[in-house]
């Protein structure tokens, strides 16, 4: 009679098969967010810091001459206006509804000492356009979905503008 033997491999598998069906099964009983902050409030927070360090890019590239002054000041405006709407669409007992705007009134930038042209700018919005998609699903408000998608519009605009700069 021949042994009966498993490998090294098939034991370690059905192991962490069995871990994973184990970790899985409690699933149900955690919550998944902190009870004081619902989904949709986790993306606009989320999109809220995007905001604030794209603000921060266009104050350095302003700054710094890295681009037509007049357009990238009218682009980190509408950032600034999505920055204000965000707000408005968080919950009326957030603590970070009164600390939104008055942070991104003076954002700091997150990459001291690189400027980014218009074309890092551009890439930058394409990027952000692309992600609104996503955010946008994940909200359970249906306006709250329509404004995010309405944001991502308005950064595809701005990427076709930087484009032609």
């Amino acid at each position: 009679m021949g042994e009966v033997g498993f490998s090294r491999r098939t034991v370690l598998g059905a192991a962490v098969a069995a871990a994973g069906v184990a970790g899985l099964s409690g699933c149900g009983e955690t919550d998944w967010y902190p009870s004081d902050v619902t989904p949709d409030e986790h993306v606009i927070r989320s999109l809220l810091w995007e905001k604030e360090l794209v603000t921060a890019r266009y104050a350095t590239a302003i700054e710094t001459g890295s681009g037509p002054a007049d357009l990238l000041e009218r682009l980190r405006a509408h950032h600034l206006e999505h920055v204000d709407a965000l707000t408005a669409a968080l919950p009326a007992d957030s603590a970070a509804r009164e600390g939104s705007a008055a942070a991104s009134e003076e954002p700091t930038d997150p990459a001291p000492g690189t400027a980014p042209d218009a074309e890092g700018l551009r890439v930058l919005e394409a990027s952000a356009a692309a992600a609104r998609i996503d955010q946008a699903a994940a909200v359970s408000d249906p306006g709250l979905a329509q404004l995010i998608s309405g944001i991502g519009a308005c950064e595809a605009v701005h990427a076709h503008l930087l484009a032609r700069a």
